[in-house]
């Protein structure tokens, strides 16, 4: 066996045992085998020195904070968040740093964040603050937005979402809007998001969105119809609808939010309909037969997903 069949050999061996050449280190003196410990344990152990380093910084700061001028305290937050973002994106150009590159892109927007916050305490004081948060999420949400159309970043794309999420709840809470409409509406907007992006190359990030913000819209609708017969039975059309979803979108995580909301909400109707009365253990037990009927759906839409997922 010659060289070049040796190696289409190697070939056919790896794709029969689904191989891939990271799970192959060669050396001079032929292929050995990665260390399986080495390929979690480097990234868990530099997150964790990140966290500490970071939690030292911090805590050195707020040692000396109150003896320091406000332009201090702002050049020493909002600085930092303007070097983490000048380092993402030095790091986002090599392939080598794209994980610190996202790293950095989140810690850019939290400092910035922070920082913008001390500079409008230290120099604007004479503002509501539900108008000094809408002035630093809009901020963000536009800055992340830029960022957004020079690189298709996931972590680009949650800052974009999560800041306006958050302009968008204080600019309800300035205009005095109830919160249960506040929780549906934004629910339902970020479901619709979550939609469009299961084609996209955002994908990854969508078992996340569906999560949160399926939940904002099953609490906001809980909120509007509670205790209001016969409106109140509009809860189980929304739980089945998210059951609905999760089988089309084919995503678990959704499928047990939809579980976790039906059953939340058939506990309501037992505790508000039938607690006080002689149908009670009836209830009861229409109640448990309910658990293990969901139970039993949820493991065969979890099967169907598994064997529909290419």
């Amino acid at each position: 066996m010659n060289r070049e069949q040796a190696i289409e050999r190697i070939g056919e061996l790896m794709r029969e045992h689904g191989l891939s050449a990271d799970d192959l280190k060669y050396d001079a003196g032929g292929p050995i085998r990665a260390g399986r410990s080495s390929e979690w344990l480097r990234p868990v152990l530099a997150t964790l020195g990140g966290l500490f380093v970071l939690a030292g910084l911090i805590g050195a700061f707020s040692l000396i904070w109150d003896d320091l001028v406000p332009l201090a305290r702002v050049v020493i937050v909002l600085g930092s968040g303007l070097v983490a973002l000048v380092l993402a994106g030095l790091a986002s150009q090599r392939g080598a740093f794209d994980r610190a590159a996202s790293i950095f892109f989140l810690l850019a927007g939290w400092l910035q964040t922070w920082g913008l916050f001390v500079a409008i305490d230290e120099y604007i004081t004479d503002r509501p603050t539900e108008i000094h948060a809408m002035l630093v999420f809009g901020c963000m949400a536009i800055q992340f937005a830029l960022l957004l159309v020079w690189q298709k970043r996931l972590e680009l794309l949650l800052g974009l979402m999560v800041f306006t999420s958050l302009a968008f709840i204080t600019l309800c809470a300035r205009l005095d809007v109830d919160w249960e409409w506040v929780a549906l509406v934004m629910g339902v907007s970020g479901m619709l998001v979550s939609w469009s992006l299961e084609r996209t190359v955002f994908r990854p990030l969508c078992g996340l969105t569906w999560w949160a913000y399926g939940t904002s819209m099953a609490i906001g609708a809980f909120g509007l119809v509670d205790g209001r017969f016969p409106f109140d039975l509009l809860l189980i059309a929304i739980g089945a609808a998210l059951v609905q979803i999760s089988v089309l979108v084919r995503r678990r995580a959704l499928l047990a939010l939809a579980v976790i909301v039906l059953l939340g909400y058939l506990g309501y109707y037992t505790e508000e309909y039938f607690a006080d009365t002689l149908g009670w253990p009836i209830a009861l037990i229409l109640f448990g037969a309910a658990l293990l009927a969901a139970s039993g759906l949820a493991i065969r839409l979890g099967q169907r997903m598994g064997e529909a997922t290419p």
